[in-house]
């Protein structure tokens, strides 16, 4: 490797301002929410496709690994840190066009710095009625960004990779093609399907090491005539399986036709950044009752669990027939289900300044994070409290900086998503396995039950430590480990892995990692890109 020739030829194609080897910059892009060795030589940001391919014949030239991103927030799974030591770091967050938008079949085409919160004000500009699945990230995170993990989002199109077609891939060697009908240019079915003659690629390219994405489409979703969501609580946590199924059986119907949620008290305090350092010392595990009772001053009712949901109606009748039936599914299962709906919503609204009078407060916030400004009708939480749940267990930095940075903070956070089958028994096993982990390690089993199919359910599993504490790393990579292994040796894998993760799946049970080796070593001959990212080496 002749990292300085490869760097001195990378200034001649981006100039100098586009090639990143300051010290104090390295310092920042090395740093995760857990500890990390892997250097980093320097960052280039190529503008555009072809910049790319000359930047990668010049990382195979020198041979020299390069690592790409798309706006680094990839926070709990690795952050901007490469899965391999001693390589370039290729930023694609200049290349931020949204190319096109068909309104009529509701497609829109991204490059890879396309944030969320561009696209959500790009469509309210459009005025249209299509929108895009929300997401738990940071608005500024990129879409092709979280696709390629395979995130999930909120709304009608939540399984992401289910929605996504038309990717245009550069390979580790320079050259470029489009997946699906893309490699027709005269095609009237660009974007529209993945169904074409021959094989279908795009899998390939997600959660891999064999290209780099930099244009995909994406299928957004239209509001319905009637919208509605709904939310409860679980105060009996005995009854928690007969609520899995009881939503199982709601979605196996396709009443409910989007995601549903389901939080734990640990994962809402996180959410809200309240550790209750007055009645805690957090050197261990948080009591359950301890955190019920600091949301009971926030929430309408203290639980073991929340849940939330949507329904998308397309008549009035419909809308109440749905929920009726949800009512129905939910009746002695749950506490304070609620439904909002127009026009409750909006007489809610117009009576709150009377009752106010009367002193009776009305969370009009709550109306709005429920209903007006929901996750399901594609609305992004604010980055205030997507981020401030890192800092959950930092008491240094109470309130939460105005300006955050998880990375920098020394936030710890892990994220794991073991996926489950969609009934009772097998959540409640995989829960059982998550506390009695977490908990034996002095952490808080945050986890939140993402059920994206009828017959899936992903577990967002948080791990929340501060990194300034001596031994805090340490112990918390070696929960992180402990949990992953239990859960897998039960069956239940990840739907995705950190850069510290990569290596700890188990070998499987035929030749996949063999095919894995043979593709890879076809497209990368010199295994410049991104080396060990889901490899499975």
């Amino acid at each position: 490797m002749n990292f300085l020739e490869a760097i001195r030829e990378w200034k001649l194609i981006l100039t100098d301002d586009f090639v990143q080897t300051s010290p104090e910059y390295i310092k920042q892009v090395e740093t995760a929410t857990f500890q990390t060795t892997a250097k980093v030589h320097a960052v280039i940001s190529p503008p555009n496709v072809e910049a790319l391919r000359k930047c990668l014949r010049v990382a195979n030239k020198f041979k020299t690994p390069l690592y790409p991103i798309s706006q680094g927030m990839n926070y709990g799974y690795g952050s901007k840190v490469p899965t391999c030591n001693q390589s370039v770091i290729v930023d694609l967050g200049r290349m931020n066009n949204i190319i096109s938008f068909d309104g009529k079949q509701g497609v829109l085409t991204v490059e890879p710095g396309v944030t969320f919160q561009q696209v959500f004000e790009f469509l309210k500009q459009q005025g249209t009625n299509y929108t895009l699945a929300g997401t738990g990230a940071p608005p500024t995170a990129s879409l092709i960004g979280n696709a390629v993990e395979r995130g999930i989002g909120k709304g009608l199109a939540s399984n992401r990779i289910d929605n996504i077609c038309n990717f245009e891939v550069v390979l580790p060697t320079g050259e470029s093609f489009t997946t699906g009908l893309g490699r027709y240019k005269n095609s009237k079915g660009i974007g529209l399907t993945k169904s074409v003659p021959g094989p279908l690629f795009d899998g390939f390219f997600t959660q891999s090491n064999l290209g780099i994405i930099t244009k995909m489409s994406f299928w957004l979703t239209p509001l319905p005539e009637n919208f509605q969501t709904f939310i409860f609580a679980v105060q009996d946590e005995a009854k928690l399986p007969l609520i899995v199924d009881a939503l199982h059986d709601l979605k196996q119907r396709d009443i409910l036709r989007s995601s549903a949620t389901l939080f734990n008290s640990h994962r809402m305090l996180g959410f809200m950044g309240k550790y209750p350092w007055d009645l805690h010392d957090g050197k261990t595990t948080l009591p359950d009752q301890v955190a019920m009772n600091v949301l009971k001053q926030c929430m309408p009712v203290a639980a073991f669990w929340y849940g939330d949901g949507a329904l998308y109606s397309n008549s009035y009748a419909q809308a109440r027939a749905e929920r009726k039936l949800v009512k129905k599914a939910l009746k002695g299962l749950v506490k304070n289900l609620t439904f909002f709906y127009e026009p409750k919503v909006s007489v809610l609204k117009f009576c709150s300044g009377f009752l106010s009078n009367l002193g009776v407060s009305l969370p009009l916030q709550m109306l709005d994070l429920f209903f007006k400004k929901s996750l399901y009708t594609g609305h992004l939480i604010p980055k205030e409290i997507t981020l401030g749940s890192t800092y959950f267990r930092m008491k240094s930095l109470r309130p939460s900086p105005e300006k955050m940075d998880p990375c920098l903070d020394n936030c710890g956070i892990y994220w794991m998503g073991p996926i489950v089958p969609f009934d009772g028994v097998n959540v409640e096993a995989a829960i059982s396995i998550i506390k009695d982990t977490i908990t034996k390690y002095g952490f808080e089993p945050a986890m939140t039950l993402q059920m994206i199919t009828s017959r899936q359910i992903d577990i967002i599993v948080s791990i929340a430590f501060d990194r300034t504490i001596p031994g805090e790393d340490q112990k918390a990579m070696e929960c992180h480990d402990e949990l992953l292994r239990k859960l897998m040796t039960e069956g239940f894998y990840p739907y995705r892995l950190g850069i510290q993760s990569q290596s700890l799946l188990p070998s499987p049970d035929d030749d996949y990692c063999l095919l894995i080796q043979k593709i890879k070593q076809a497209l990368d001959p010199n295994d410049i890109l991104a080396p060990g990212r889901y490899d499975f080496r």
